[in-house]
């Protein structure tokens, strides 16, 4: 009786893996097609697909979103099928997933201080405070959370706390950007890249994405301390 819960148990947990790979590739996705066009998780830019419909690359956004939809609606058989063993899932793939973007992010603001500043200045934020003197103080400090914080989302139990200064910088994110949406500025977020910053429609590709990421991130923030072993311990 025992040993054939067990294979039950265990048969649960396969299917509720694949389901949660499946939902993990569809983020994947919908994040790449939200905020990296053109690259190889993405598909409405492939020559094939825009032979036979030319304008599926202004759908990238739809498509994107689409996917990070199904995504939240494949978690719903997973988690009815292994509740314990999903949530698990979740956190080491949240973890993963937005520490280690967070550490991409800040590799080259960290290389080229100078012309993050620049974007900073470009916000226009503090200077309507009349606070100019912040924008370098900024462009050298914040990747630095960027980085450590990404880093002990990954590597240290710290997640709570780690979680915590993240949702506060997304919080910060989408300020700035709906500041420059609002003010008409025609900036980027600059989030990923430095050089070709002056694309609006990406500021709002980039707050669809934040507005995405932020809730996985305050649901890490409620979650108790524990190393990314941790979480598979009994």
């Amino acid at each position: 009786m025992i040993e054939c819960f067990e294979k039950q148990n265990l048969k649960r947990s396969i299917i509720a893996g694949v389901i949660l790979l499946v939902a993990s590739f569809l983020v994947a996705v919908g994040v790449a097609e939200i905020s990296f066009p053109e690259t190889f998780l993405t598909f409405t830019d492939q020559d094939w697909l825009i032979k036979i419909w030319p304008k599926a690359y202004r759908y990238n956004i739809h498509v994107g979103v689409s996917a990070c939809i199904a995504c939240g609606l494949l978690i719903i058989p997973a988690f009815k099928l292994q509740k314990d063993f999903t949530i698990r899932a979740l956190e080491t793939l949240c973890r993963i997933g937005i520490g280690g973007m967070f550490i991409f992010a800040s590799i080259f603001k960290i290389q080229d201080p100078h012309q993050f500043a620049t974007l900073v200045a470009q916000y226009q934020f503090f200077s309507a405070l009349h606070l100019d003197f912040v924008n370098n103080f900024f462009a050298l400090v914040y990747p630095q959370f960027e980085l450590w914080f990404g880093l002990a989302m990954i590597f240290t139990p710290f997640v709570k706390e780690s979680a915590f200064a993240i949702f506060w910088m997304f919080v910060s994110f989408i300020i700035a950007l709906a500041w420059a949406l609002w003010n008409d500025l025609g900036i980027t977020c600059g989030c990923f890249e430095l050089e070709g910053a002056q694309d609006k429609a990406e500021a709002w590709t980039s707050l669809i994405r934040d507005l995405i990421l932020i809730w996985p991130t305050l649901w890490l923030a409620l979650r108790r301390n524990k190393s990314l072993i941790g979480v598979w311990r009994k």
